[in-house]
């Protein structure tokens, strides 16, 4: 007991000074603290920038885009050493919220995720986000094909067909409204069969530059492509014309063509029916013509449902065509008279053409036509009944009567008719020399 009361007296003993030690040791040890652990400032970057209440502006009917200088953002930071140590980027998170965007910015807010009650502070290095407001437009695109590569010699595409050929795209009005074309892009490189594929849908404006669609909204991002691949087939082009030449001049039948043939392509069973391209000869009228006829002929206006030309010709669809004019010759035909006929002698007489062995015949022709003419391939006829109406004969009687002689000529060959004299006799076997054409009734 004594011990104690002993104890308690030294404790109480000095008691104000006693109490300054303890205060005296505690701020040592604050000190100390401090010393090995003290406030510091850090810098984090690369902290995504998060949107809230995006609804808010398309409630309002508009688009928004934060600038890209602001997706991401700094901050510094200030805690204890020991705290930053253990903190990185990814224990903050950053946000901007558009009910609170004001002539074209939004304050960013920062919120530390762990340690927060012993963070001194937060500070953004960037206090705003820039924002870009602009109204909301949306626009439906039909989805065009575009075929790329090459299919191998024989070979042309077909029928090209887009299923779900419709999008429908909504976002930035500047944006939609850059969009000139949508297009899905299909390879037939190498291909000899028909394909069907998917692809993604691609969006270019009326340069032919691609737009960006990442702040677009898209009712579809690919669609489903069937391609037909067709075999090809060679086959000959027919030209004709029509009309008749100005007097004096004939077409040669030369038809002069830059294309004669041509590859064509389309379905099998199509493409089985088709030999020839057949031009009408009522697409190149030679009326009136004293020359060359010359015209360009699109062939693809000529071809058969379901056949076109392969794209390995298409070069080739438009043809140059000329109808060789060339002027009429004339040239004098010795006929022999052997080669004439006499039509409806009367009975009991005989008739035959006198005056010589031959009557001439002038004949009209192509030089290169005249060339093959000679007189056995020229017949010619009188017809008495003509002779008598022009002569007004009632009732024949021998004599020597002037006839005109009819002629027939070979195909390419024209002339006109010859006069020649006509003996009539009662006794052919007296009055008809041996040498001239008798013809006995």
């Amino acid at each position: 007991m004594n011990f104690l009361t002993g104890l308690w007296k030294k404790l109480i003993n000095n008691i104000g000074l006693k109490i300054i030690s303890l205060l005296a040791g505690f701020l040592i040890w604050i000190v100390v603290v401090g010393i090995d652990n003290p406030l510091k400032t850090q810098i984090f970057t690369g902290i995504p920038v998060n949107v809230e209440n995006a609804s808010f502006m398309e409630k309002e009917g508009k688009a928004y885009e934060v600038d890209d200088s602001n997706r991401t953002v700094s901050i510094s930071v200030r805690a204890e050493r020991a705290v930053l140590n253990r903190l990185s980027r990814d224990n903050f998170t950053a946000s901007i919220n558009l009910e609170d965007y004001k002539d074209g910015r939004v304050p960013i807010t920062v919120k530390a995720l762990r340690y927060a009650d012993k963070i001194t502070s937060i500070t953004p290095r960037t206090t705003y986000a820039k924002v870009t407001v602009e109204d909301l437009g949306q626009k439906q695109f039909g989805i065009e094909a575009e075929i790329t590569g090459e299919v191998p010699e024989g070979y042309s595409v077909g029928t090209v067909v887009v299923n779900n050929n419709i999008v429908r795209v909504s976002g930035p009005v500047s944006i939609v409204n850059s969009i000139d074309r949508a297009v899905v892009k299909v390879s037939v490189q190498g291909m000899t069969k028909d394909i069907r594929t998917e692809s993604v849908i691609e969006y270019y404006d009326d340069k032919g530059d691609q737009v960006d669609t990442e702040d677009l909204e898209l009712s579809r991002t690919d669609s489903s492509v069937n391609v037909a691949i067709w075999t090809n087939k060679n086959v000959p082009v027919s030209y004709g014309y029509t009309g008749i030449p100005a007097d004096g001049y004939a077409a040669t039948g030369n038809i002069i063509a830059s294309v004669d043939n041509i590859d064509i392509t389309g379905e099998r069973e199509d493409l089985s029916k088709v030999e020839y391209i057949d031009i009408p000869g009522t697409v190149i009228d030679i009326t009136g013509a004293g020359s060359n006829v010359n015209a360009k002929i699109d062939i693809s206006r000529y071809l058969p449902n379901g056949v076109s030309i392969a794209s390995s010709d298409a070069d080739r669809e438009i043809s140059d065509v000329a109808i060789e004019i060339q002027p009429l010759s004339e040239i004098n035909v010795e006929v022999p008279v052997s080669n004439i006929t006499i039509e409806n002698v009367p009975s009991g007489m005989s008739a035959y053409v006198t005056g010589g062995e031959s009557v001439i015949a002038s004949v009209r022709g192509l030089s290169a036509t005249l060339a093959g003419v000679n007189p056995a391939m020229i017949t010619g006829k009188v017809d008495l009944n003509d002779v008598a109406a022009i002569q007004n004969i009632t009732e024949w009687t021998e004599g020597v009567y002037d006839a005109v002689v009819t002629f027939t000529y070979p195909e390419g060959v024209t002339g006109g008719n010859t006069g020649a004299l006509v003996k009539i006799v009662l006794h052919p076997e007296d009055a008809a020399p041996q040498e001239d054409n008798v013809t006995e009734e």
